[in-house]
């Protein structure tokens, strides 16, 4: 049996008690003001900075003496991808090891017709209008009656009337989760029992969908980890200072610096190569199209595209810097021809 000492990271919500000393907690509370109770209860994760890295350690949900808690820790189950330990009404309950099967539980077989909405709670409950209503004993899942497991695996929709231990409610909210499980635990709606009678399918005024909260807190760890796997953003690295000027000289329109090598264009635009001594016969027909990431090629002379600095290097037969200054200083002479 795990102690509160045992855990590494403990989760908490208004109203529960403080974590034991050497236990990191964190509180996750929803912000006000958001009608979405989904919305609302990832937000609170969000706020509270939980990753999906936090949830591989040993943690565990510091319940308070409320089963309004129940909205909280649905969404801590759902980022976590699993059922979570918590502390309640002075014990550790150990979800996370619980075996709980819930395809092992025996039901008496489908109902008749399609069961659109039922309820379920504890032994005290009334019926509610316009639904089957099946009572679960307190503490005891395996005891879960073969009729209201029928009642609870095939609802399309199951509204939960908590009982008013915590202890109790988050044990029955597991058990159901379980024998509604669809690949995944499916939670029901948190309700007090008293809502009128469904009129839809989904039907807001049943209670509080829990299962739509723990689907929102599990697309929120995804998009984390979605995230997580991109690039990481590292701070640039300073240029320095003469590859800035090689960067800079790569601006400038390769137009104008085919203009200052002696270049010509005609009509249709195609420029006369600079370096004709290349050409087979020294043949000067115009060769050379400016391309429209400021780059050209001839056909002649080019495997590639070239820059404005590559193209200065290689007429001129200059060094990278001093081809970067012949384009940016049009006031400083070269020796061009190396005499």
């Amino acid at each position: 049996m795990n102690e509160l000492t045992d855990y590494v990271l403990a989760v908490r919500v208004t109203g529960s008690p403080s974590a034991p000393e050497g236990v990191k907690s964190v509180d996750v509370t929803p912000p006000a003001g958001i009608d979405d109770v989904a919305a609302a209860a990832v937000e609170g994760l969000r706020s509270a900075g939980l990753t999906p890295a936090d949830l591989r350690s040993r943690v565990i949900f510091l319940a308070p003496d409320d089963p309004g808690c129940l909205v909280s820790y649905a969404a801590l189950c759902g980022f976590a991808g699993r059922r979570v330990d918590a502390y309640a009404d002075g014990a550790v309950l150990e979800f996370s090891r619980l075996d709980l099967d819930g395809s092992a539980f025996v039901d008496a077989g489908r109902p008749d017709g399609h069961l659109v909405w039922a309820q379920a709670g504890g032994p005290g409950i009334p019926d509610a209008p316009g639904m089957p209503t099946v009572r679960l004993a307190s503490n005891t899942p395996g005891l879960a009656a073969p009729e209201a497991v029928t009642v609870i695996r095939y609802a399309a929709r199951l509204r939960m009337a908590a009982p008013a231990s915590v202890r109790d409610a988050l044990t029955m909210l597991l058990l159901i989760a379980a024998i509604r499980r669809r690949g995944d635990d499916r939670f029901p709606y948190l309700s007090t029992g008293t809502e009128p009678a469904p009129t839809t399918k989904d039907d807001p005024t049943q209670g509080i969908d829990l299962e739509k909260i723990r689907r929102a807190a599990a697309d929120h760890r995804q998009q984390l980890r979605a995230a997580r796997r991109g690039a990481e953003i590292v701070p640039p690295v300073p240029v320095p200072a003469h590859d800035q000027r090689v960067a800079d000289a790569n601006k400038t329109p390769i137009t104008t610096v085919l203009t200052r090598l002696g270049a010509k264009a005609d009509a249709t635009g195609r420029w006369n190569c600079p370096r004709p001594d290349r050409h087979s016969n020294r043949d000067e027909n115009p060769s050379m199209k400016v391309l429209a990431d400021n780059r050209t090629r001839c056909q002649r002379c080019d495997a590639e595209k070239i820059g404005p600095v590559r193209l200065v290097i290689d007429v001129l037969g200059l060094t990278p810097d001093e081809a970067a200054t012949f384009i940016l200083d049009s006031k400083q002479t070269l020796d061009t021809r190396g005499d």
